[in-house]
């Protein structure tokens, strides 16, 4: 075996589910991030975590609200989902920038979302430059209709498995 850097090892543990982290702004708008790291971490009670940037407005928004989506978008959304990751929520309202029609719930999400895991936030612990949230699952829904959506190689190409 031979030492790689971290990026490279993300071109080779590919694909990597791609999801969107639904939070709420103080204007009561749905901010949507792109994220690529999560896990389950419990199925008693159901848990999952994923990480965000301390300096991104997703972060600021959790630790405040402590309710959030993590949807996994259908394939087709994959370029809206792809968008979501490319701009800051602070400067642009992504759903309506980029056209994601959104559930009407209570944190909205995309319609187009395979699976969608409504949660709330137990404990936001710092890593590093990040801040990896640990969410108790307090609903999960399902959508047969849509494919599952992933990030191949360097995270810059979305597609369903075949």
């Amino acid at each position: 075996m031979k030492q790689i850097t971290f990026d490279e090892a993300l071109k080779q543990t590919a694909p990597h589910s791609v999801s969107l982290i639904s939070s709420l702004t103080p204007e009561g708008n749905t901010n949507l991030a792109a994220v690529c790291w999560w896990t389950f971490l419990e199925s008693e009670p159901p848990m999952i975590g994923f990480s965000m940037a301390n300096e991104s407005y997703t972060c600021e928004l959790l630790k405040k609200s402590g309710k959030t989506v993590l949807s996994i978008p259908g394939e087709s959304i994959a370029d809206e989902a792809f968008k979501c990751g490319t701009a800051s929520g602070r400067d642009v309202n992504k759903a309506e920038e980029y056209g994601v029609t959104l559930v009407d719930a209570p944190v909205k999400y995309p319609v187009n979302s395979k699976v969608a895991f409504i949660c709330s936030v137990v404990n936001p612990v710092p890593v590093g430059d990040c801040t990896f949230f640990i969410c108790k699952i307090d609903d999960i829904l399902y959508n047969e209709r849509e494919r599952h959506l992933y990030a191949w190689g360097d995270s810059n190409k979305l597609a369903a498995l075949p």
